[in-house]
């Protein structure tokens, strides 16, 4: 219940406001006095009004302006994620037109004639490492034939069927390769030690000058699965083990075996 003092707060208050609402209605010089008490009067209650309700105006305006926001950056999110496929689709046509061009120039291959193919599967486990390629006996390609990337030596045939082939990769654990180094002085044979791993060198007597980041080439010898030449790799890692018969040496393929998109096939039969 209100006291006295609020009682008489309140009926103070309602005489004042029913002066300016009178002042108000009187014209002249008593209107603009009237209007400016009323304003005097009325100003501090329109005040508290605006103070309360500007934040809600400006959350209903800001709510709005939040939902527009939102749909731009979904807009602009689209367009972002459609320019990088748009970019993604041409770093790989561009890669595939180096790659392609690349193995138009292989100095190392003289005048043997070739069978450009693209790999359709790519088979790896902890040892084995073969790819299919869409070209087989139709194109005249033969189990057998040293397949080749950009860099050096890939792999070779292993299976043919008339549209297509499998080669087995230098890493695969059954794959073996005859090379040379020193300038063609030494030979020794690599061994694949599985996906991902380095190429075993064997046969590399104790004394060997070996240097690391050496080149190693396909050494050719008769009745051997490759022409003399082909570059297969660099060594990495050499070290001699007391009492060893042999150095152990350690190789990585020049040829990206874990990115390739197109190979030649060298139309060569071993021993010719």
């Amino acid at each position: 219940m209100a006291t006295p003092r609020g009682r008489r707060r309140l009926a103070t208050l309602t005489i004042f406001l029913l002066a300016a609402v009178t002042l108000l209605a009187i014209g002249g010089p008593v209107r603009r006095a009237g209007a400016t008490l009323a304003h005097a009067i009325v100003s501090p209650f329109v005040s508290v009004v605006r103070g309360v309700t500007k934040p809600i105006g400006d959350a209903f305006a800001g709510a709005f302006n939040y939902a527009d926001v939102v749909a731009q950056n979904h807009v602009l999110a689209r367009e972002l994620a459609q320019l990088r496929m748009e970019q993604a689709e041409n770093a790989y046509e561009h890669q595939q037109l180096h790659d392609v061009l690349a193995l138009e120039r292989l100095p190392f291959l003289s005048s043997i004639p070739v069978a450009t193919a693209q790999l359709t599967a790519q088979n790896l486990s902890d040892f084995q490492a073969t790819i299919q390629i869409d070209k087989g006996s139709s194109a005249g390609v033969l189990v057998g034939m040293p397949v080749v990337g950009g860099a050096g030596l890939v792999g070779l045939v292993t299976a043919t069927t008339s549209g297509g082939a499998t080669v087995t990769l230098l890493t695969d654990a059954t794959s073996s390769v005859g090379v040379s180094f020193g300038n063609g002085h030494y030979d020794a044979v690599l061994h694949g030690q599985g996906p991902g791993r380095d190429l075993a060198m064997d046969f590399v007597a104790p004394g060997t000058p070996v240097h690391v980041n050496e080149l190693v080439y396909t050494d050719g010898l008769q009745g051997g699965l490759f022409p003399a030449g082909i570059p297969v790799g660099r060594i990495a890692v050499y070290n001699s083990r007391r009492g060893a018969t042999q150095l152990s040496v350690s190789l990585q393929p020049l040829a990206r075996l874990d990115n390739l998109d197109y190979v030649d096939v060298v139309l060569w039969e071993p021993g010719s």
